[in-house]
């Protein structure tokens, strides 16, 4: 009889999942004229999930570390193989200075405000409010999807505005943020900041698994390339067809964590050059199916955490931080990101209003969660509890506040038609 009842559970929740999935074929096309993302819905959607009991795998009210930590490490890869796929190698160098002035400026101080916040007023000891910074640097490549670049670019066509900017920083800082992840996990493990082996972080974590993960993928993305120009263009698109996307990115990434580098540079890295044999003018690039292929992954995927992760919030992963953190995790995203990305932004040659939209449009999800999930699991954190609560606000926070804005603001540099 128990067989029978949990046969039957499971045949239900693959119903629910396929309705769920169903909606998603329609929800864009109302969420566009609504001027919201369609994550905002499907967040709602899982409360209403969640609120009726419908037999899913709900977290209670967390998931296993390593499962949380293997279901995003995998959306997430998915995700900067698109973001590298879209951006290719048509950008010149005065290009990418600007979402590098992102990496470089509001990234670090972003971190150090984040620092000393948790340290000095939350009261969150230092390994943990290392980790709680690194865990919420990195733009998200997924739920900031929409924000991107919607294609391939070529030279003579290309945006090199927002989108842009946005799409780039997002595939950059996702892997930069893993050395300060490893910072704080080393700290945790160390009886003082100052015991810490910073000779071995700097030529490891820092200057190694950074550059490894960067040319293996570029080496890799290349290659492949190289291979695609080999042939000619009719047979083209029968190599380029969707599934070498996911093969490519399953590959870089398992190959740059066998050589301890950094599996999130690798992919990107990997999806850049990977489009190396794209003609420069778009009306004789042979057309092929890599970036609707893995979008529609990455999409899939997105609709199943967003599910749950509503159950999440439903099930009490909020209640592990006071009014002090849901403070703090809205300073995080209407004040601490905007402020600091548009100080980035001030050389750039944008408008004011676009550097502002720029610097609002930091948006938090899902490789949050992987890193807190590898940073629990590696480390030897204590009182660390506040962080599930924190990082689920300025993730929920991001999810609304971006969501409901995010397309009004596309929209309306749109109109303008300024890059």
């Amino acid at each position: 009889m128990n067989e029978i009842i949990d046969m039957q559970s499971y045949f239900t929740a693959i119903a629910y999942l396929g309705f769920a999935l169903t909606i998603v074929s329609f929800l864009p096309l109302y969420t566009k004229k609504a001027k919201i993302t369609y994550i905002v819905p499907l967040l709602i959607f899982g409360f209403l999930l969640y609120t009726v009991n419908a037999p899913l795998p709900w977290p209670d009210p967390l998931y296993d570390l390593n499962y949380g930590k293997i279901v995003t490490e995998i959306i997430v890869i998915i995700s900067l193989m698109t973001a590298g796929l879209k951006i290719g190698t048509h950008y010149k160098w005065s290009e990418w200075k600007r979402p590098l002035s992102l990496i470089f400026i509001t990234m670090p101080l972003f971190m150090v405000s984040v620092f000393a916040i948790s340290f000095y007023f939350l009261g969150l000891n230092g390994p943990v409010s290392l980790l709680l910074a690194a865990v919420l640097a990195p733009t998200d490549p997924v739920l900031a999807s929409e924000m991107q670049l919607k294609e391939q670019q070529h030279e003579h066509d290309k945006e090199t505005g927002m989108q842009f900017t946005l799409t780039a920083e997002a595939g950059i800082n996702d892997g930069l943020a893993f050395p300060f992840v490893f910072l704080a996990i080393l700290w945790s493990k160390s009886n003082s900041f100052g015991e810490i082996d910073w000779a071995h972080f700097i030529n490891f974590y820092l200057i190694y698994k950074i550059l490894g993960g960067l040319l293996l993928g570029a080496l890799i993305g290349y290659v492949y390339s190289s291979i695609i120009a080999l042939h000619k263009k009719e047979n083209r698109k029968y190599i380029l067809n969707g599934f070498i996307a996911v093969a490519l990115t399953f590959f870089s990434y398992g190959a740059a964590e066998l050589l301890n580098t950094y599996g999130f540079m690798c992919v990107f890295a990997t999806g850049v050059f990977v489009q190396h044999h794209r003609p420069k003018d778009k009306s004789k690039a042979t057309k092929d199916f890599m970036v609707p292929f893995i979008e529609e992954i990455e999409k899939l995927l997105v609709v199943l955490w967003t599910i749950f992760f509503g159950g999440a919030l439903c099930s009490g992963i909020l209640n592990y931080t006071n009014y002090e953190g849901i403070v703090f995790s809205l300073v995080i995203v209407l004040i601490l990101r905007p402020i600091l990305g548009y100080l980035a932004m001030i050389i750039m040659p944008y408008s004011n209003a676009k550097r502002w939209a720029i610097g609002f449009f930091g948006i938090k999800g899902i490789g949050s969660v992987f890193y807190l999930s590898y940073g629990l699991l590696h480390g030897f954190f204590e009182g660390y509890t506040d962080l599930y609560g924190i990082v689920s606000y300025v993730i929920l926070f991001s999810i609304i506040i971006h969501g409901l804005t995010s397309l009004r603001v596309l929209d309306y540099f749109n109109s303008l038609n300024t890059k």
